[in-house]
């Protein structure tokens, strides 16, 4: 029994993390609007619930038009944030964000998990 729960540990404790690719920045006056894939190599669903940015006093989850509470990561699925679906929305900008800077957003699931994402501002 003491194997079982020992070994049900290790595969937990080794399970792979969510991460997020190609992640980009639009700005549009004083708002800015943060497109990435986020991958969830885990077999449970995960629930993006906030996001902080270094480039932004605000981040809100946003779909279309309207914020929403979460984003739901599929198990063994990904989620593509991009124009006229879901996206980070940042406002109260700390700088000005130009072509070619890269800012940091770091997404929080439910159960705590970061997801660290470096975008680039087109």
């Amino acid at each position: 029994m003491i194997a079982v729960l020992v070994a049900t540990l290790l595969s937990l404790a080794t399970q792979p993390a969510p991460t997020a690719t190609d992640a980009t920045v639009v700005v549009s006056g004083a708002t800015a609007s943060v497109y990435v894939a986020i991958n969830n190599p885990t077999m449970y669903d995960i629930y993006v619930v906030s996001a902080t940015s270094d480039a932004a006093g605000k981040v809100e989850l946003y779909s279309a038009d309207k914020p929403v509470d979460n984003m739901t990561v599929a198990a063994y699925g990904w989620l593509e944030l991009r124009a006229g679906g879901m996206f980070l929305r940042l406002s109260d900008l700390k700088r000005e964000l130009k072509a070619g800077d890269s800012i940091t957003i770091t997404m929080v699931t439910d159960g705590g998990v970061t997801i660290l994402a470096v975008a680039a501002v087109k």
